[in-house]
């Protein structure tokens, strides 16, 4: 069973919210929801799992959102990069991040779907797009970049600061431990943390996006979440297409 810790909780999607927010979005929901259709259908760029080679991956992260953040104060938009890297059997990630709101958790997963939501995304047209609206093109969680890697269930998330809203992160663990917990049985399919269930990591088909505005955020109460998670905790700020830079 998943962890219910408010740094965790933001990627225990529920089934029954995914399919009720899918059903007016352009993308098919059961498409979005399965964990090895992106790797299939794209030929596993980076071979399977066992074979995946060094190498080093990024993804710009644009801002989602941004009318709802900070435009004219020091802080600005979410903004930043993330990058990854593959060397001698070790995985590390980072992000480098800034424009988000200070002393609050922001949960980041890397996702199992190559898309960033257009603003199109926003179904019930109340101007925002929520994490709801976001899985059909996004899809479901696949990696939380907490300070656990090598294991889904588990971890904490960053905090940002500084007068810009600065996030830093950084944490490796072994390629092989992660990819053990990711092609694990799963222990809840009704959730929307997927496994690989055998499919190539191919991080080039995979995507990041990071969460979270200030707590004193007006939100309409159309803005989706998690049962019992506040929807400021949840709401996309940022986004990115991860890509293979060598």
């Amino acid at each position: 069973m998943k962890s219910v810790r408010l740094a965790v909780l933001p990627f225990a999607l529920v089934a029954p919210l995914l399919v009720g927010a899918c059903g007016d979005s352009p993308s098919d929901a059961s498409t979005s929801l399965t964990p090895t259709s992106a790797a299939t259908e794209r030929g596993g760029m980076a071979g399977h799992d066992a074979g995946l080679p060094d190498g080093d991956y990024e993804a710009t992260l644009h801002p989602l959102n941004p009318a709802v953040q900070d435009h004219t104060g020091p802080v600005g938009v979410a903004h930043g990069k993330a990058y990854f890297s593959v060397r001698n059997g070790q995985f590390t990630a980072t992000v480098n991040a800034e424009g988000v709101q200070q002393g609050m958790i922001h949960p980041e997963h890397i996702h199992s779907a190559a898309n960033c939501p257009p603003a199109s995304a926003d179904v019930n047209h109340d101007g925002f797009v929520d994490v709801i609206e976001g899985v059909p093109f996004y899809g479901p969680i696949l990696i939380p970049l907490d300070d656990h890697l090598a294991s889904q269930a588990s971890g904490t998330f960053p905090t940002a600061n500084g007068v810009r809203g600065l996030l830093r992160y950084m944490s490796s663990t072994s390629l092989a431990a992660m990819l053990a917990d990711l092609n694990a049985a799963d222990p809840d399919p009704t959730d929307a943390v997927v496994k690989l269930g055998g499919a190539p990591l191919a991080l080039e088909t995979r995507h990041v996006v990071l969460h979270g505005v200030d707590a004193s955020t007006a939100l309409p109460s159309s803005v989706a979440s998690l049962a019992g998670v506040p929807a400021y905790l949840t709401l996309p700020i940022a986004c990115g297409e991860i890509r293979r830079v060598r």
